[in-house]
């Protein structure tokens, strides 16, 4: 049951970020469709394709498509009306990475993978759907950018794994899908991000000007 909302919840958030931007993108409504259902389940069903679970449970149950459908037509209804609706995707896309880290964790558990697996297998789970829609819509993935987006995903598996002997299921999961959420959300709210090559050398550029500068 705790998975099932879990599992439930993550794929809504996802499938909201999906159909948001195929329509920011100005596709028709079966393009939201598509991508709802590319945005929802394609980190799941990668992740079932590896664990060797085949059809992929997305194929198995009918409520997924249920839910891909209820985001597609309020997405369709919504965004034309609420000027506002951008920015609320941000915060469905920091609760699918959140529930999907955990829904990951728990379906490789499942399966008997070790502790760094399944770490791994949640990652995918929150991320790599998420990737396939941005290149779709031709967006460098969230995952690759200088946002903090993947690694919550890491720490908080690891967060997981730390707490799982101490903690009944219930309060580990909600603590570690609130630890995620809420890193993300800080994360983009104070604009944090991992340094890349780039920024390292326009640093250093910046200091040489700034050196000579003081020497003039």
């Amino acid at each position: 049951m705790i998975f099932n909302v879990i599992d439930f919840s993550g794929s809504f958030a996802f499938c909201i970020s999906g159909a948001s931007i195929a329509a920011a993108r100005k596709m028709d409504l079966f393009g939201i469709f598509v991508m709802t259902v590319i945005a929802g389940f394609g980190g799941g069903f990668l992740r079932d394709l590896i664990l060797g679970k085949t059809p992929p449970t997305v194929f198995n149950t009918p409520a997924y498509w249920v839910i891909a459908l209820f985001a597609t037509f309020l997405v369709f209804a919504v965004k034309k009306q609420n000027r506002y609706f951008d920015k609320v995707v941000i915060v469905f896309d920091a609760l699918g990475l959140a529930f999907f880290t955990v829904a990951g964790i728990k379906v490789a558990l499942e399966s008997g993978l070790l502790n760094y697996q399944c770490i791994m297998m949640g990652v995918i789970t929150a991320c790599f759907g998420g990737v396939i829609r941005d290149v779709i819509v031709n967006r460098v993935p969230y995952l690759f950018q200088k946002e903090i987006y993947g690694a919550f995903a890491v720490i908080g598996g690891i967060l997981y794994f730390l707490l799982k002997d101490y903690l009944p299921t219930l309060a580990l999961d909600l603590i570690v899908i609130l630890f995620i959420f809420i890193s993300r959300m800080i994360s983009v709210w104070k604009n944090w991000h991992l340094p890349r090559p780039c920024d390292v050398s326009l640093r250093n550029k910046n200091l040489k000007f700034t050196r000579k500068k003081n020497l003039l």
